[in-house]
């Protein structure tokens, strides 16, 4: 595992059940603005999952984005957590976004 991944499971743990975070919203928690691909790699390569809630990573414009399980599973962790998820997209994205970076 990277530093750069690393950096962003430890940064992902403080995004809290029901909420989501963008892949650059998450780039920018890790001090790297630009990095949001090299986010959606290391959420790709994932090891901790569910632990280390890589689900809670989406789009900047609310949809789903990619998951390693399938967006069935992405779907249903999300919902678990009461988030609501509508064609692919975050039902009410900006009340549920995390901005604690």
């Amino acid at each position: 595992m990277t530093s750069f991944q690393s950096q962003c499971y430890e940064a992902l743990k403080q995004v809290p059940s029901g909420t989501v975070i963008s892949y650059s919203g998450l780039a920018e928690m890790v001090g790297r603005p630009k990095a949001h691909r090299a986010v959606g790699n290391a959420m790709n390569k994932n090891p901790f999952a569910p632990e280390v809630p890589c689900h809670r990573v989406v789009k900047s414009n609310g949809g789903l984005g990619g998951f390693g399980g399938g967006s069935r599973l992405k779907i249903k962790r999300l919902q678990e957590e009461g988030v609501k998820v509508v064609d692919n997209k975050i039902v009410d994205f900006e009340s549920i976004l995390f901005k604690g970076y």
